[in-house]
């Protein structure tokens, strides 16, 4: 599924081009320490878990 499909009601519009873009911000639950680990125990995913948790991550929405 393209991203664009997934988030089609959080999109305002879109942008082509023949380049690449670099987006930069910050995702306010995940960008500590602490959020990040409050995210991973609220989907029971170890830390040594996390390449296999990686799919939970992805699919979670965004905060």
């Amino acid at each position: 599924m393209l991203l664009t499909e997934r988030y089609k009601y959080q999109i305002a519009g879109v942008i082509s081009s023949y380049d690449r873009f670099v987006i930069q911000g910050i995702l306010p639950g995940w960008c500590f320490d602490a959020g990040m680990t409050s995210f991973l125990k609220a989907n029971k995913i170890r830390i040594f878990d996390l390449p296999a948790g990686r799919q939970a991550i992805r699919n979670s929405p965004m905060p």
